[in-house]
């Protein structure tokens, strides 16, 4: 029942405005409520981009710095870091109870666009509103967000990387919806919103939200 709602609530964001999507669509049918399609932009895990036995011997504030300017200048990626295993456990549990959230970013020339987060185990997938309403489950994803937890248990850190999926998304739009999507989820406030959104949409204001120039990306 929440499922439909959700798709309700979304199809009203559209039909209502002033969303400027930069992002192309084209019409397909499937399933509005199953998991978007999509490649993984990234290996899937941390040894298949850096030597994680040489980061060991480094301590956590350095393995930030080193993982930050390894992808430093690559068009396409953001890079950054969660410390704390606590936050990522928690993390990690809130995104699969509450898998969705809508993010709105600026759109060129004004108004916005709205991006729709669905966690999927260490991977957090986010898709345009109106490529989700269009291409339904058959919507790409435009950020990949991948948290690599090995170094969790000794570093106590957790490296993150958000892949840029289509060029109309900036780097720093990127980085911005990864930390606001942590916030979202790691904070009381965030996450009371984060859940009302899933477990009770009839009162969540997504219409609203979306439009509220403080809540943007």
């Amino acid at each position: 029942a929440n499922d439909l709602i959700w798709v309700g609530m979304l199809r009203r964001i559209i039909l209502r405005g002033p969303c400027r999507s930069p992002f192309k669509t084209s019409s397909t049918s499937s399933s509005i409520t199953r998991n978007f399609s999509f490649t993984y932009p990234t290996p899937r895990k941390l040894d298949e981009l850096v030597k994680v036995h040489l980061l060991m011997l480094e301590e956590p504030a350095r393995i930030k710095e080193i993982w930050e300017d390894y992808h430093h200048g690559k068009p396409g990626v953001w890079a950054g870091a969660l410390s704390g295993s606590r936050k990522y456990e928690v993390l990690m549990q809130r995104g699969l109870k509450c898998p969705r959230f809508v993010f709105p970013i600026g759109a060129p020339g004004g108004g916005y666009s709205v991006l729709v987060s669905q966690f999927q185990g260490k991977h957090c997938l986010l898709t345009s509103l109106n490529d989700l309403q269009e291409k339904q489950a058959d919507a790409p994803a435009h950020l990949v967000i991948t948290y690599y937890d090995e170094l969790v248990k000794e570093k106590d850190l957790v490296l993150v990387r958000t892949d840029i999926c289509n060029t109309a998304i900036s780097e720093q739009a990127a980085r911005n919806v990864t930390r606001a999507l942590i916030e979202k989820y790691l904070t009381a406030k965030g996450y009371e919103q984060v859940d009302k959104f899933n477990h009770d949409p009839r009162n969540f204001p997504v219409e609203e939200y979306v439009a509220d120039e403080n809540n943007r990306c």
